[in-house]
């Protein structure tokens, strides 16, 4: 549904969405959002099959997401709300919010739902329009008059975010890609990347914490067969930085991730007791 130039839509998350602390894992976090942002380019007419006959492609090139401590539960719906917040010569800038409207107020109250809007994430994005003939970027001019920019921010502003340098590695790890990391221009996914960069957390963390915020720079293309080291370091303020290099040393994808103690874990009777929610 799209209003005022805000795009809404609601979507049940499965099994595969949660992490074993009730959160939206990352990945689900990043896909239900980039398929609102392609819905809504299809309104519009601007979808990636609609701008490929210009040989043009859409690009993400960078997300920052803060995450809340949001319990979610199998089978639970949730909203997903972006618009275009900016529009510039090259960039295109969507910001986003995912919200619940049964939020962690519930767990502690079983005898009733709590249909309160809760938040689950926020955040803004920058994408950019490829030439595949020439792979530059093109400008934004030709979509200016389908979209409509409404110029509320979810982050304080859309400078980019520099990443610190990273330090001595505290884990590494290789990874060869498989067609399993692949999307349908035959690239590793944006969202394979980030999966492969946070199997580098150690499971103490994992196991223990939840996701608080997000900020991605994808960098390079890498395709199938490529290895990718993923070294993760330790910023002097306590987040963690994940840096993928390719085989020749080009840092393909940077990640800064940060991460607080899980507030409350479920009973396991409150997820079986649908009837709850």
């Amino acid at each position: 549904m799209l209003i005022d130039g805000k795009y809404t839509n609601t979507y049940t998350s499965t099994a595969s969405d949660i992490t074993p602390l009730y959160r939206l894992t990352p990945n689900a976090l990043l896909m239900y959002f980039q398929d609102s942002f392609a819905r809504m380019m299809t309104i519009h007419g601007l979808a990636a099959f609609d701008i490929v006959r210009q040989h043009r492609m859409w690009v993400i090139t960078e997300v920052q997401m803060d995450v809340q401590p949001t319990v979610t539960f199998w089978s639970e719906d949730f909203t997903v709300e972006l618009w275009v917040s900016e529009l510039t010569a090259l960039r295109i800038y969507c910001d986003f919010r995912i919200v619940s409207r049964r939020g962690s107020a519930s767990v502690s109250a079983p005898q009733g739902r709590d249909d309160s809007e809760v938040l689950i994430a926020s955040g803004t994005s920058q994408w950019n329009i490829l030439n595949l003939d020439t792979k530059r970027l093109e400008m934004t001019d030709f979509m200016a008059d389908r979209l409509t920019v409404v110029p509320e921010l979810m982050t304080g502003t859309h400078k980019k975010v520099r990443l610190p340098k990273p330090m001595l590695p505290v884990m590494q790890m290789v990874h060869r890609v498989t067609r399993l990391d692949l999307d349908f221009n035959f690239h590793v996914s944006n969202r394979s990347y980030v999966s492969i960069a946070l199997l580098t957390m150690p499971e103490e963390v994992l196991s223990s914490q939840t996701l608080s915020s997000l900020t991605v720079h994808w960098l390079h293309e890498t395709y199938l067969d490529d290895t990718l080291t993923c070294s993760l370091s330790r910023t002097d303020d306590g987040a963690c930085l994940h840096t993928l290099t390719n085989a020749a040393g080009v840092v393909v994808c940077q990640l800064m991730s940060r991460w607080q103690p899980q507030p409350v874990v479920p009973d396991i009777s409150e997820v079986l007791d649908r009837a709850t929610l």
